[in-house]
């Protein structure tokens, strides 16, 4: 409470009295009564009344509209410029030289190539070091892809959950012993994996028996299904020039029973017209087959029916058996390729639904057809629909329902994280020509740290969507190494 010179008057008491002396139907003679009864002069009461009065008048009197500006001026110190630096050269993807551009340009502040090359190898070293101190004591459903420039190859693991980077290291070699070691340090950090996956390169898979992980390796999805969009991509461009070739004759023939033949140089034809009428329908029938197959294959590895029912195993596996038998009787030579690698690699796609189905058949069977096919549709669309448990199923499936939700969360069987990462990072090796050791470190420690914007992980950083505790923002990041390089102390 502050100090007055009358002791015995509280704050409280004060307000009391002014509120007394400002109303306007005060009685005569109340000043006197009131500074006989509080041991003031009549003098004190009224300099109080002046004071709350002018203060109402500051408060009351009209202010410029809008917000309140900011501070426009920037402290130009070292922290500032090595936090530049290290956003320039982590954020935008520039090279050095474009980062010397900016600081002369924006920030009247030349600082020379060397300078700002040994800055940025300082923050790779701070980046490194912070991003080695978090723990991740989480379970995993890893994703393992590499990224190459230059011939070097980068090593990435994903969380295909909280798209949280385990690792993201350049490496000389990626064999098993590389792969391994990188295996081997995350589960030092406390990484538990559920599952792997990854597009079958042999570095990755020798790693994960060098490391002994122990967990299910499955084929990724999403480069199978890559391979089978480039063959429909060249059957479609296929069979265009087909009904090119074909309107072309047509007109030609046309032309040829016209009475009165058009201006100009007479059309040559490429083929005679009955042979392009029949390359014309081969090839759409090519095409429209193919994306079938295709289709067919696709649903048969989907966890779920278009009845929203449980895909059973067997009928997977069955589908692709007789789709790839289908697929090498149309006579081309990629889509042979394509069935080929899909009887290969048969049981490791259909191992994903052979444990989906053991796992949750006997939590299912405790439900009505209406129940299972409704957790199931929602669960096919979860980025739209919730599932509001408590409101949608009886109180006995609740804890049965959650159960089910949790088996259906780690379905997993996609490297698609990994390769949207790597869209990410393409920019700034390409800026860099390469990929220098203070580079990565920065990319990952931007990542896990930076808040989604829209889809369903908005709101949240990669760390928080992992639940790892006391975890500072980005920009607080910044601050903290920036203070450390330039050799000022920073509370964590």
């Amino acid at each position: 409470m502050t100090d007055y010179q009358l002791t015995h008057l509280e704050l409280s008491t004060r307000i009391n009295l002014a509120m007394k002396m400002l109303n306007p139907e005060r009685e005569w003679g109340e000043a006197s009564a009131l500074a006989k009864e509080y041991s003031v002069s009549r003098k004190f009461l009224y300099e109080l009344q002046d004071q709350v009065l002018s203060a109402i008048e500051q408060t009351l009197l009209p202010k410029p509209a809008g917000r309140k500006s900011e501070d426009p001026t920037i402290q130009m110190d070292k922290p500032f410029i090595t936090k530049a630096i290290g956003i320039l050269g982590s954020l935008t993807p520039g090279s050095v030289r474009s980062i010397q551009s900016v600081l002369d340009l924006l920030f009247d502040t030349h600082r020379g190539v060397g300078t700002i090359s040994e800055t940025l190898k300082a923050w790779g070293s701070e980046a490194l070091a912070y991003n080695a101190r978090i723990p991740l004591p989480i379970e995993v459903l890893g994703e393992a892809d590499e990224i190459f420039q230059g011939r070097q190859p980068c090593l990435t693991l994903v969380d295909g959950r909280t798209f949280l980077v385990v690792n993201l290291s350049a490496q000389e070699h990626r064999d098993a012993t590389t792969w391994g070691c990188v295996f081997l340090d995350a589960k030092k950090r406390g990484v538990q994996f559920t599952n792997l996956v990854s597009d079958e390169a042999k570095g990755i898979l020798a790693g994960v028996k060098a490391a002994e992980l122990n967990v299910p390796v499955c084929p990724d999805l999403f480069h199978l299904m890559q391979d089978g969009k480039r063959i429909s991509r060249r059957l479609e461009m296929r069979a265009y020039q087909a009904i090119t070739n074909a309107e072309r004759a047509r007109r030609i023939e046309q032309e040829k029973q016209a009475e009165h033949p058009r201006k100009g140089r007479p059309m040559k034809p490429k083929m005679e017209l009955a042979q392009a009428l029949t390359e014309e329908s081969s090839a759409i029938a090519l095409h429209d087959q193919w994306n079938w197959l295709l289709q067919q294959t696709r649903q048969a590895l989907g966890p779920c029916t278009p009845e929203n029912t449980l895909q059973p195993s067997k009928n997977a596996r069955s589908t692709i058996v007789v789709a790839a038998e289908l697929f090498k009787t149309l006579n081309h030579a990629d889509i042979t390729a394509f069935a080929e690698h899909l009887l290969e690699k048969l049981d490791e796609l259909v191992a994903p639904l052979e444990w989906l189905e053991a796992a949750l058949t006997p939590l299912l069977s405790k439900m009505t057809t209406q129940q299972q096919s409704f957790l199931l549709w929602n669960w096919q669309n979860r980025p739209i629909q919730n599932l509001e448990i408590e409101r949608n199923f009886p109180a006995h499936l609740h804890s049965l329902v959650s159960t089910c939700c949790t088996i259906l969360g780690t379905f997993h069987r996609s490297s698609g994280l990994a390769e949207s990462l790597h869209s990410w990072m393409r920019p700034h090796l390409h800026a860099h020509r390469g990929m220098p050791n203070w580079l990565l470190p920065m990319l990952q420690m931007i990542w896990n740290h930076h808040t989604f914007q829209r889809g369903k992980r908005r709101g949240k950083s990669p760390l928080g969507w992992a639940n790892i505790a006391d975890m500072l923002g980005l920009d607080q990041v910044f601050d903290l190494l920036a203070a450390r390089i330039s050799g000022h102390s920073c509370p964590a």
